[in-house]
């Protein structure tokens, strides 16, 4: 019998919210949402999606060889340990989170849940495949307790679902609500920059945590996203997620002790080295105007986010290499099409992108010789690159005004290390 991947199947009303939140905002012409920004979040958490396929695996082989061999108590699955997991797991989650704030190499993997300067329901797509792995060490303490992997991977779920609500703007404050529940209210602040907000409200469920442990905060003013780094701007998919792995690089490079390579890594993610200067370059600027077939991107983006979907839902269905060709696919055209949107195409990127279309349908024909049981999907994969090579290069084009793109991004350009 066939078997599909269930969970995967909740993403299309996912999706369905955001667009109801983002319609809703249009209508009352407020700019809160943004539909660049969007497709960025969602870039962003379709490689996360992807990379946990791989993830998930790892983590529910660890939770079940630490059960097995190491727990100390067996639970069993009766109602009422449901909610003590569901506690449980609330109560590592304010750990984890926490440390990942406080820990310069856990911030890596957080931040990029935080590096966006909006806050909409699509936030809550913005994870890193690294955010996944590091919280392995801490969730290894529940199977020890005695709490079974399947009920642990089932909570986890439930308690993901109920995160998706809190990245919103549009409900406002109740005050009542937060002596119990982190609320969309007390999720904001989380995520603000405001001096008062930083570090506050690590709780995903619960708010009591915070208020028992000192890093409770009220919505009090007006919060301001994103993060304080002098030198992100939030305009690609794969910045997002791997920036600030490249930001602690350039500092344990750049000091000459051992000893403050290993606090780089471990102090807070403020901490810079006595012996290490910070220096802020111009970023380079594409002085270029690109001709496009104004179809090509939200063509492209639709189609590799449709696909993207797909994969996730038939993952048990493919065979290993057609599961990362469809992966490369539909990844790599979501990521292009953000940069598209948000004008960082250089002065070759026609022609590179035509070559990485035909490279694809070439692949998707000699996979078909290694795979011919796959031979529709793949056949379809290979004729879908030969059409988006064919639109790119040949289509109706619309000329790009880089001049204004390039004046903004002068206007955001806030250097590098």
């Amino acid at each position: 019998m066939l078997k599909m991947n269930k969970v995967a199947l909740l993403i299309p009303v996912f999706l369905l919210l955001v667009a109801t939140e983002w319609w809703f905002v249009r209508k009352n012409k407020d700019n809160r949402v943004r539909g660049k920004n969007v497709a960025l979040n969602m870039a962003v958490g379709a490689v996360d999606q992807v990379a946990s396929i791989a993830n998930f695996a790892l983590f529910f082989w660890v939770l079940q060889l630490t059960y097995n061999h190491f727990r100390v108590f067996t639970l069993g699955d009766h109602w009422y340990i449901w909610i003590l997991a569901y506690i449980a797991i609330d109560f590592v989650s304010y750990w984890y989170h926490r440390f990942s704030h406080r820990v310069a190499l856990l911030w890596c993997g957080h931040v990029t849940h935080h590096s966006s300067g909006h806050f909409n329901l699509s936030n809550s797509f913005r994870t890193s495949p690294f955010q996944g792995l590091n919280r392995i060490p801490f969730w290894i303490i529940l199977p020890v307790l005695g709490f079974s992997p399947v009920l642990l991977f089932t909570v986890f779920i439930v308690s993901g679902l109920y995160d998706f609500f809190l990245h919103t703007e549009r409900f406002p404050r109740v005050a009542w609500l937060e002596y119990v529940f982190i609320t969309p209210s007390l999720h904001r602040v989380h995520h603000g920059r405001n001096a008062r907000y930083i570090d506050k409200n690590y709780g995903a469920t619960f708010s009591f945590w915070d208020r028992m442990f000192g890093s409770f905060q009220a919505e009090e003013e007006t919060v301001e996203f994103g993060i304080l780094s002098k030198d992100y701007v939030d305009e690609d998919p794969l910045d997002a997620i791997f920036h600030h792995y490249r930001y602690l690089w350039k500092l344990m490079r750049n000091t000459s002790s051992w000893k403050n390579k290993v606090r780089v890594l471990l102090m807070p993610p403020d901490y810079v080295p006595a012996d290490v200067s910070l220096h802020f370059k111009s970023r380079p600027v594409l002085e270029t105007t690109q001709v496009l077939p104004k179809v090509y991107a939200p063509s492209l983006f639709t189609f590799s986010s449709l696909l993207v979907l797909a994969v996730l839902i038939t993952r048990d269905l493919l065979s290993v290499s057609t599961l990362i060709y469809f992966a490369l696919y539909a990844l790599s055209g979501m990521i292009v099409s953000v940069r598209v949107f948000y004008g960082k195409i250089g002065m070759h990127f026609r022609r590179n992108e035509a070559l990485r279309e035909l490279l694809l349908a070439i692949s998707g024909s000699l996979l078909i010789f290694l795979e011919p049981e796959f031979y529709g999907v793949l056949l379809a994969g290979s004729v879908s690159s030969l059409c988006f090579a064919g639109i790119l290069l040949f289509g109706r084009t619309e000329e790009a005004h880089a001049s204004a793109e390039i004046a903004l991004q002068k206007e955001r350009n806030r250097g590098e290390l």
